[in-house]
C-alpha cells in the first residue's frame, strides 16, 4: 500500500433518515436497530459511494446486485462491527486483493494519530528492519524496509536512514549494490523510494496509470515525488560517486505492494538485474479515504507502470528465477546475484 491524499468524506453521505433505508435497503426501518448497527449501515454506504466513484475498475462492476448483496448480509447481522467484515466481503466478490477496510485502531497507528491511539507505538512495529554491509572491497549490500505509517517525521528518519547508509557504504569505494526487498511487505512507498533515491538516480522511475492520466513517480535531490508533489523528502540528497553502477536486486513471494513499486522502480534502467522469486502480484496503486468512524478504506484506483511506461500487472518476474524457500536456497540467491555483479 502507498498513500496518496487522505479523503474526508462529505458530511452529506451521512445524512440518512428512517425513510431512506426503508426506501433503499432491503430491510425495513427497524426501531429495534442500535444506534452503532445504523452507524455500520452507514458505515457501509459511504464504502460503496467511495468505491463506486473511484474504484479502477468501476466500469466493469455490476453495482446493483453487489450493493443489494451487501446490504441484505449487513442487515442480517446482529453485530455492530459487520460492517468490516461486509465491506471486504464486497472486495472478495470483485476478486480484488489489494483493497480493504483498516479499522479504527490500525487506521490510527497508520496515520500515526496520537489522538486515536491508546498509546504510541514502538519504531520497530512501523518500519522494517535497515541492514547494510560490504560484501567485498567493491560490493555492498543494503535492505529496503517495509514502513507501516504515513507520520512525516518517521518517514523522513527512515529515508535519511537509507541515504546515510548509502553515503557511508559509497565513501568505501562501491560500484556494485545489492538491494534485498525479500522482506519487504509494503506499505508507506514513498519514504522506501525517498531513501534508496540515490541508487535509482535522478528523474522518472515510474506511472500511476489511470484511464484518464499517466503520474510520474520520480526521485530528485532527496526527494520522492508524485507528479509536482513532494511525497517524502529526506534532509541528505546524497548523489552516488560512480555513475556506472551495476545493481542487483533481489525478489520473492513476500515482495508485496509498496515494496513492488521500488523493484519496478528499477526495472528499465541500465545494468539492472533481478533475482529470486516472483513477487506477490499486488502491482496496483491504492488511495486512503478516512471514513466517519475513523476507519480507512484502502481503495486500489490505478495501475503502475516502469520508468519506461511499460504497464505491469501482476507479479513481477525476476530475470532469473531461483526457488527460496529455505534460508540454504536464499543464500544461492545472493551468490546468483553477487556472480553477475562480479562479472564486470
Amino acid at each position: 500500500m502507498h498513500p496518496g491524499k487522505i479523503t474526508l468524506v462529505p458530511a452529506l453521505l451521512l445524512i440518512y433518515t428512517a425513510t431512506l433505508y426503508s426506501r433503499d435497503h432491503p430491510c425495513p426501518a427497524d426501531t429495534s436497530k442500535t444506534p452503532c448497527q445504523l452507524q455500520a449501515m452507514r458505515r457501509l454506504d459511504e464504502a460503496l459511494e467511495l468505491m463506486q466513484k473511484h474504484y479502477y475498475k468501476k466500469n466493469t462492476v455490476q453495482w446493483d446486485s453487489l450493493i443489494a448483496g451487501a446490504r441484505a448480509r449487513l442487515c442480517l447481522s446482529g453485530s455492530c462491527e459487520e460492517a468490516y467484515e461486509t465491506i471486504n466481503w464486497c472486495f472478495s466478490r470483485l476478486h480484488e486483493n489489494h483493497s480493504f477496510i483498516m479499522q479504527p485502531p490500525k487506521a490510527a497507528v497508520f496515520n500515526y494519530d496520537t489522538t486515536q491511539m491508546e498509546e504510541k507505538p514502538r519504531l520497530e512495529s512501523l518500519v522494517g528492519s535497515i541492514e547494510g554491509r560490504l560484501l567485498d572491497d567493491h560490493t555492498a549490500y543494503i535492505t529496503v524496509p517495509w514502513v507501516g505509517t504515513v507520520d512525516s517525521a518517521i518517514c523522513s528518519r527512515v529515508a535519511d536512514s537509507l541515504q546515510g547508509l548509502i553515503a557511508r557504504l559509497d565513501e568505501k569505494g562501491v560500484t556494485k549494490w545489492v538491494v534485498d526487498l525479500r522482506r519487504n511487505r509494503g506499505g508507506n512507498c514513498w519514504p522506501m523510494l525517498a531513501g534508496i533515491g540515490p541508487l535509482l538516480g535522478d528523474g522518472v522511475c515510474g506511472y500511476f496509470v489511470s484511464n484518464t492520466e499517466k503520474v510520474p513517480i520520480s526521485y530528485k535531490d532527496g526527494a520522492a515525488m508524485h507528479g509536482k508533489y513532494v511525497r517524502c523528502q529526506s534532509s541528505k540528497g546524497y548523489k552516488i560517486k560512480e555513475d556506472n553502477t551495476r545493481i542487483a536486486v533481489l525478489m520473492d513471494s513476500r515482495t508485496s505492494s509498496a515494496g513492488e513499486i521500488v523493484a519496478l522502480a528499477f526495472k528499465g534502467k541500465e545494468q539492472v538485474a533481478f533475482y529470486g522469486s516472483p513477487t506477490a502480484g499486488l502491482t496496483t496503486a491504492n488511495t486512503t479515504y478516512m471514513l466517519s468512524d475513523k476507519s480507512m478504506l484502502v481503495l486500489t484506483v490505478c495501475l503502475e507502470a516502469d520508468r519506461t511506461g511499460r504497464i505491469c500487472e501482476g507479479k513481477l518476474v525476476p530475470d532469473e528465477i531461483i526457488d527460496a524457500d529455505d534460508a540454504a536456497k536464499r543464500d544461492k540467491v545472493m551468490a546468483r546475484a553477487k556472480m553477475w555483479l562480479d562479472l564486470q
